[in-house]
């Protein structure tokens, strides 16, 4: 009988130490006044960052959101090379500013109708997911791309943009 007795104690000791820690771990995870205004401030910070054009050059921009898709240079990836899609941009719009404009529109809504690449390029790679990038960030990279032509690249049949 005895046994028993000291196992049930055993057993309501490891229940009421495992309530009490449940117990105390709930009141710690309660964020005091200072800290939910902290998180407010945090969370307003980022969505202001998220709608505004951030501190990132064209460069990062593309390192952060587009070469894991987008080579510089042939083979491609999962998406065409950069150069080409410069090369592509320059002979289909001939002035930044166009060329720009149309990439924004592409990377805010891939849109087979809207692409300025040849339905092969659709055909090969698919459609690229919608960028969620500000339309500053998106603006920022697309003329950073522009300015890649490199005027030895040949996207024209038989080149070298494969």
């Amino acid at each position: 009988m005895e046994k028993k007795c000291s196992i049930s104690r055993f057993a309501v000791g490891i229940v009421l130490a495992a309530s009490l820690s449940v117990t105390y771990a709930c009141q710690q995870d309660k964020p005091d006044a200072s800290e939910v205004r902290s998180l407010t401030s945090m969370n307003s910070a980022v969505a202001a960052e998220n709608t505004t054009a951030s501190a990132m050059s064209g460069q990062e921009l593309y390192t952060a959101n587009c070469a894991a898709c987008h080579s510089m240079r042939p083979p491609a990836k999962t998406a065409p090379p950069i150069v080409g899609l410069a090369s592509r941009f320059r002979t289909v719009y001939g002035n930044k500013s166009d060329a720009v404009g149309a990439m924004v529109s592409f990377m805010k809504n891939p849109d087979a109708e809207k692409t300025s690449l040849g339905p092969q390029a659709i055909k090969r790679f698919g459609l690229m997911p919608a960028m969620a990038m500000s339309d500053g960030d998106l603006e920022k990279v697309s003329g950073w791309l522009w300015d890649q032509y490199d005027s030895d690249f040949d996207t024209g049949g038989g080149g070298n943009c494969r």
